[in-house]
């Protein structure tokens, strides 16, 4: 398998796999009821779907138009998807899902708290906690604030960057670790999966 840094168009299929090799040593039973927050065009839900068929999905975005997109490729590849339940899409919010009380095993968000102002971030956080079953799971993977790759950026970079990430300061500035635990979680442990990427896997406490 080609280096995560040197995987070129093979790069977010592979940072996708190994997002899903963290899950799966880190959750040792199969989660029923996946919900993929900010899950955009769907991308991130089939990826879960193909490690996890037999559970019941729902991906979540704020955007219709992303959603419908979503539906539209999963009418296109139903046949070519292996056995297993359907996907319910749902727009909403996700700090404000209006989904029921501890209805999912896991709680997903793949790429999604450095588009968040923190206000924003620790409100999801708490929605994930209320709909997270006892002993349930959040799973995060995004940017590493911590990276080398960040600190030794050239400015001008950086600059650049953030002028298509509006809240980067703020999700930099922000103990995302401290955050999951205050909000009703076990302290999560940083696991790389990139040179700039790393995932949090917490449960419920």
């Amino acid at each position: 398998m080609p280096k995560l840094q040197d995987a070129g168009a093979q790069g977010d299929a592979l940072l996708r796999q190994s997002y899903h090799a963290v899950l799966q040593q880190a959750i040792a039973t199969p989660p029923q009821a996946i919900l993929d927050i900010g899950c955009s065009v769907g991308m991130s839900t089939f990826a879960l779907q193909a490690i996890y068929p037999q559970a019941d999905l729902t991906g979540l975005d704020l955007s219709p138009y992303f959603l419908a997109i979503a539906q539209y490729r999963c009418h296109q590849t139903a046949t070519a998807q292996p056995p297993g339940r359907f996907i319910t899409w749902k727009q909403a919010a996700a700090e404000a899902t209006g989904l029921p009380d501890a209805s999912s095993d896991l709680v997903s968000a793949h790429l999604l708290f450095h588009e968040l102002p923190q206000s924003a971030a620790i409100a999801v956080l708490q929605e994930a906690r209320r709909l997270l079953r006892p002993g349930g799971h959040l799973a995060i993977m995004d940017m590493n604030p911590q990276s080398e790759i960040y600190a030794k950026m050239p400015p001008y970079i950086l600059t650049l960057l953030k002028s298509t990430e509006p809240y980067l300061d703020e999700y930099f500035a922000l103990n995302l670790e401290q955050a999951i635990y205050n909000a009703g979680f076990t302290q999560p442990i940083p696991i790389c999966n990139s040179p700039r990427h790393r995932t949090l896997v917490a449960q419920v406490r």
